[in-house]
């Protein structure tokens, strides 16, 4: 590499371990594209891109470094410069300067490029908010195209037709399916109370008004089924266990009996085995009779700690079923109380939600008679929060002004009462 001329052999070693690399800058492809074209060395870098660098007179691959949220990339042997809000052309002379004034090269041949771009998010009135890749350049208005468009036409006759007919549609399919999750919270508040069928008081008094009663009681007969169903299968499972718990005290009950006859039987045989010694101390039995005697009153004694044993044995399984009794109880309760918990807060979902399709409804009906011939950027307002190195700042854009990657805009449909100061 002729660049190296003039160096030491330290210095040379350290330049072929170690060299660093960037490449040039290439913008994202646009989402429907997939050529790409390269960024113009104008562009501003921002923080959080990704920078590639590399080192052309070598064969090393490029390699990637990111701009942190002080504005600097971290390269190797010069450490942090910082590159934010500084266009690409400048960055690479920048870079190729401090590598020859800090004797790393020579004279590198440098290209730098952007990897890749901080994501924007456009959210607000528009049809598909969410996330969307960043294109060098682009605008306000063209991020509103990303995401589907505004949400509300209110200059286009065809497009308010077809926006009512959709909002009408989701309505209708809103009422459906809260009257659903209203009989679904009945049943469970049913199950609760321990009662065969739902009915309509089980919802709450400031909960019906809200509620299409015809459509519940559509829902009826079904979430009675179910009902019928959950309440024999619990009533089963319930039984089961309350029958095994009989027979473990009924188990009990015959081997306590058991050891009172046998307790019996080894305080009988105590006694002849003691009237037996006497006897045999007497002379007037043999001896041997007395120790045959005696191991009969041990094999007694030895059945009586059985029985204690198959008794203890008997009691503890009793407790187990008692506990799987009483946890049996309450993890039903618990389940019920639980699924209660969850339709309450899908019809919170549901009814805040089509809240918001009247509202939208309703201004769509006052934006056509506000913003009769005016153009849809009129009807708009494009606000910004930007990340920089120094804060979060919060602007408002024209529709042609341009955006910076991570930018989070924020689309708002101007009132019907502002739409004339406009005109």
């Amino acid at each position: 590499m002729s660049w190296l001329e003039g160096f030491g052999c330290v210095a040379a070693l350290k330049v072929v371990c170690g060299i660093c690399v960037v490449s040039i800058f290439a913008i994202a492809t646009m989402v429907s594209g997939d050529a790409q074209a390269t960024t113009p060395d104008g562009y501003l870098i921002h923080v959080g891109d990704e920078l590639e660098l590399d080192i052309l007179d070598d064969n090393d691959p490029p390699q990637r470094f990111t701009v942190g949220r002080d504005g600097e990339v971290q390269l190797p042997f010069i450490g942090g410069l910082q590159v934010a809000s500084v266009a690409v052309g400048e960055a690479r002379d920048l870079i190729h300067r401090t590598y020859v004034e800090r004797e790393i090269f020579v004279n590198p041949s440098i290209e730098l490029s952007i990897a890749s771009f901080r994501p924007i998010s456009v959210l607000g009135d528009v049809r598909d908010p969410g996330n969307f890749d960043y294109q060098p350049f682009m605008t306000a208005e063209q991020a509103v195209g990303m995401a589907g468009g505004p949400s509300i036409s209110a200059n286009n006759e065809e497009a308010r037709v077809l926006e009512r007919r959709n909002l009408k549609g989701m309505l209708n399919s809103l009422e459906y399916d809260l009257a659903l999750v209203a009989a679904q919270y009945a049943r469970a508040q049913a199950l609760l109370k321990g009662e065969d069928s739902l009915s309509w008081s089980n919802l709450p008094a400031d909960l019906r008004p809200g509620v299409n009663r015809e459509l519940f009681d559509e829902h009826k007969p079904s979430e009675d089924q179910v009902i019928a169903i959950e309440s024999r299968n619990a009533t089963t499972q319930r039984e089961s266990l309350t029958q095994a718990l009989a027979e473990a005290d009924n188990q009990i009950a015959i081997l306590r009996e058991r050891e009172t006859v046998q307790r019996q039987i080894v305080d009988v045989s105590k006694r002849e085995l003691d009237r037996m010694f006497d006897l045999a101390g007497r002379g007037l039995i043999p001896k041997f009779d007395v120790r045959r005697f005696e191991l009969s009153v041990s094999r007694a004694e030895s059945d009586l700690l059985d029985q204690r044993e198959r008794q203890s044995e008997a009691m503890m399984e009793q407790a187990t079923l008692k506990g799987r009794l009483s946890q049996f109880d309450s993890d039903l309760e618990q389940r019920r109380l639980t699924e209660t918990q969850s339709y309450w807060n899908e019809i919170n979902k549901l009814i805040s939600n089509r809240e918001s399709i009247e509202d939208r409804l309703s201004l769509l009906d006052q934006w056509v008679a506000a913003a009769s011939g005016l153009e849809t950027e009129v009807l708009l307002e494009y606000q910004v929060r930007r990340r920089e190195s120094d804060g979060v700042q919060n602007l408002r854009l024209k529709p042609h002004d341009e955006l910076a990657p991570g930018d989070m805009l924020v689309v708002v449909m101007k009132p019907p009462e502002m739409l004339g100061e406009s005109q």
